[in-house]
């Protein structure tokens, strides 16, 4: 084969790899009709040892979180930011729909939104 064919099928493949990714980060995206939409008074708290104002300081970061729309690792980078500004360093959050954890942590809270499960700690 010869160069010039080789650049050209590797070319056309690099186009339709840019293409699919970008699809797949949209079909990320929350697409799911109003009445399923993910909303603040579906908030439910599973676990915490936080305190009762930092608790509740989580789960309004959350709603807040969930207004602003976006994929999962938005919401997760957007409360992770938020609980770094105002209580420190050292926070982390995971959210997804199916993961398994098993954490040593100083401080953390679990809450959940429908089908997605929100998991901020701390660490030291």
């Amino acid at each position: 084969m010869s160069g010039r064919k080789l650049s050209i099928m590797a070319f056309g493949y690099m186009q339709k790899r840019r293409r699919s990714s970008a699809r797949r980060k949209e079909s990320r995206r929350w697409k799911e009709p109003p009445s399923k939409a993910l909303r603040a008074s579906q908030i439910e708290m599973k676990s915490s040892s936080l305190e009762d104002e930092m608790t509740s300081d989580a789960i309004q970061t959350l709603s807040d979180a969930l207004d602003k729309g976006g994929i999962e690792n938005d919401i997760a980078t957007y409360m992770k930011s938020t609980f770094e500004k105002k209580y420190g360093n050292n926070w982390n959050c995971i959210v997804g729909r199916n993961f398994g954890s098993h954490l040593s942590c100083v401080e953390h809270v679990h809450l959940s939104v429908s089908k997605i499960s929100v998991l901020l700690f701390r660490c030291e």
